[in-house]
């Protein structure tokens, strides 16, 4: 992994560690007892805040994990040189189209859930944010009709934002990189599938 990257998974999980724990001592100040608290976790399985607690070590360290994933393999996607954001959209979400190709779908499915898990941590910022504004009595109105709902419209804000900038961002790392460095990230990719 190159410098600028190992950079930027440092900065990510200093990112994870703080949300996490601005959402826990949020979840606090509002829900001491967790009366209140809507993680599943809590409210189905009644794992109280040690579950809590594990739960978002566990998600943040597998965010960091699949961001990493994500940042040393992503370039191993990446389709022959030359390709417009069309068509880099279309080979980056189903390949070339090649029987070869045909063995690179896990690799690419991967790539991509790693950059998603890591890119809905922004979500748990958001979480954290609500959870201060509820303790002083305010809150998105669609949240008074449907708690569930209200958490669905949150993840696909989040999810959409994230998928368009993953293309946005990754055509644009393509196009900077020299036509001998996807060559050789697609035949490194087809040796180790």
């Amino acid at each position: 992994m190159h410098r600028a990257d190992l950079q930027r998974l440092a900065w990510f999980a200093l990112f994870v560690a703080l949300v996490n724990a601005a959402d826990l001592a949020s979840t606090y100040l509002v829900s001491p007892d967790l009366a209140a608290e809507w993680n599943v976790l809590e409210r189905w399985l009644g794992l109280g805040w040690a579950g809590l607690v594990a739960a978002k070590a566990l998600g943040g360290a597998l965010a960091v994990v699949a961001y990493a994933f994500y940042l040393a393999r992503r370039a191993d996607c990446y389709p022959a040189p030359g390709a417009d954001m069309a068509a880099f959209r279309r080979a980056m979400a189903f390949g070339d189209g090649s029987l070869a190709d045909d063995a690179r779908h896990r690799l690419r499915l991967l790539v991509h859930l790693g950059y998603f898990w890591a890119a809905m941590q922004p979500l748990v910022l958001w979480v954290a944010i609500d959870n201060l504004l509820l303790s002083v009595g305010w809150f998105f109105p669609l949240r008074q009709q449907t708690e569930l709902g209200y958490h669905l419209l949150q993840s696909a804000v989040i999810g959409w934002v994230a998928m368009a900038r993953f293309y946005r961002a990754n055509y644009g790392l393509y196009r900077a990189l020299p036509k001998r460095a996807v060559a050789r990230a697609r035949v490194r990719a087809r040796q180790t599938v």
